[in-house]
This record gives C-alpha cells, structure tokens and sequence, in this order.
C-alpha cells in the first residue's frame, strides 16, 4: 500500500493508556498516510485514568509508528491537554 501525501494532520483526545483509546485503527490510519505535520492536540495520554497495568502493545505501537514519522522527517507538534497533565 502505498502512502497519502497529506499536509497537516491533527489528533486530539487519543487517551492512550485507557480501555477507550482505538489505538489499533489509529495505527491503520497512520500506516495509510505520509504527513507532513501532525499537531497532537491534546490528551495524547490520559493521565487521570492512566493504569499503568493497562498499556498494551497497540498503545505503544502508535508512539512508535509517531516516533517512525518523526525520523523520517515528519514536523510533530506537541499540545498538552487537561488529561495530559
């Protein structure tokens, strides 16, 4: 599969770390596409209901397919939100 060239993607209220973040279709979503930009837009993690014995492998797979992006040349901006503090 080939990646969609996109300019700017913004991601907001993720919760990584809860049972409610959809971290395996996000993946899927971040494999399809090649960014110039992504704005994290808040809550990335949710540090209220963060349980640190819930934090499966699709949670750290989308870190590292953002880290991935990051190497290859992806500007990502970094916004904190109320969860994430």
């Amino acid at each position: 599969m080939t990646a969609r060239n996109i300019d700017i993607v913004v991601l907001s209220d993720i919760h990584l770390g809860t049972y409610g973040a959809h971290a395996e279709e996000l993946h899927h979503y971040l494999s399809s596409i090649h960014p110039k930009m992504i704005i994290l837009n808040g809550d990335i993690f949710d540090i209220w209901q963060f349980n640190k014995s819930y934090f499966p492998a699709s949670h750290f797979n989308v870190i590292q397919i953002l880290m991935d992006k990051l190497n290859t040349g992806c500007r990502i901006i970094y916004l904190t939100g109320n969860h994430d503090e």
